[in-house]
């Protein structure tokens, strides 16, 4: 159960680029503020996109976060001060306030830190010109994202463990003339654990390798990965190579080898957790779009059903894909 003790927003100022300090906390009296900081928490931890990392004992930010809970209000501006001196050097960067949320989960203290990127709206403003009352047009360069809409930045750290969960973005530091996780790379100086969703990447990128590499039609050996990977996220809540492999490949081990080396060299995280609910309903059907323009989704229960679909290699080398036992059609137009 999460129990919110405190909040508190700093602004980026958009003139001067430097930060507004609020020295007060957010009213977590009002209901639309008690359910946006709750989104917030929940969109960092329902992520395909969230990384895990612990932050080891010599981190320089353990001794600001350790004074969370006895001062909150001044830990959050010196955090504000070193989040900021980052992204303002950093045009890329999108401008954004920051958001911090001093809560318990379950009793166990946690800290939410969130990066509310600015968007432009339309709004109106009174205008009084020579005693003429005139309503105009201006654009609002300051608008922050909607309990529903999706965050790029994001953070929830245990204070006990210093475990965190974050979503993030990469972008160009000028100083550095590349693109990175500045997030975790320069704020919280650490490397977490790749996500769920680049774990997911790496599997299909080394499948792709080692199929072309001994030559094998990709669209079924991806069909029987993304198989496979559901079977382990629903099972077990983890992606395990070494159940993929087996799926995949059986006793072909040249096959395997291949598969072994490419995951390891794109820096896949074995049984990391994982759950077929994060990753999204995109992993509920296989997809397919064939070279005709025809494009095809099966619910991943029915696609190994032989009395619902047959995929059939023809001797010209062409594949014919044939849909049975079809009792009524609806147009979803």
């Amino acid at each position: 159960m999460i129990y919110i003790k405190e909040a508190i927003l700093h602004i980026f100022d958009l003139n001067s680029n430097e930060p507004i300090f609020s020295f007060a906390g957010l009213d977590l009296t009002e209901k639309f503020t008690f359910d946006y900081l709750h989104a917030m928490i929940e969109k960092v931890e329902d992520s395909d996109n969230m990384k895990t990392g612990i932050l080891t004992e010599n981190n320089p930010l353990n001794q600001t976060f350790s004074t969370i809970p006895t001062d909150f209000i001044e830990t959050t501006k010196t955090l504000t001060e070193k989040f900021f001196s980052i992204t303002k050097l950093n045009p890329e960067i999108p401008p954004a306030d920051l958001l911090f949320v001093y809560f318990t989960l379950d009793e166990v203290p946690q800290l939410g830190l969130f990066k509310l990127n600015y968007s432009d709206s339309i709004t109106h403003y009174v205008s009084y010109e020579e005693e003429t009352l005139t309503n105009q047009l201006i654009i609002n360069r300051s608008i922050l994202p909607s309990a529903r809409q999706a965050i790029q930045e994001g953070m929830v750290l245990n204070l006990n463990t210093m475990e965190y969960h974050v979503i993030e973005k990469k972008h160009l530091i000028d100083e550095l003339a590349e693109k990175i996780y500045y997030f975790t790379e320069l704020f919280l100086e650490d490397k977490p654990q790749p996500s769920l969703k680049e774990n997911i990447s790496i599997i299909k990128k080394a499948v792709q390798k080692t199929s072309k590499a001994f030559d094998d039609e990709e669209f079924q050996v991806l069909a029987d990965t993304k198989d496979a990977l559901v079977h382990s996220m629903t099972e077990e809540n983890v992606i395990d190579n070494q159940v993929i492999a087996e799926t995949l490949y059986g006793d072909n081990h040249a096959k395997k080898e291949k598969f072994f080396e490419e995951i390891k060299e794109l820096g896949y995280v074995d049984r990391a957790p994982a759950e077929v609910a994060v990753a999204g309903p995109k992993y509920s059907k296989q997809k397919f779009r064939l070279d005709n323009g025809i494009e095809i989704s099966i619910p991943i229960e029915l696609y190994r059903d032989p009395d619902v679909v047959e995929f059939i290699n023809n001797p010209d080398g062409t594949t014919s894909v044939m849909i049975k036992n079809i009792e009524k059609i609806k147009n979803l137009f």
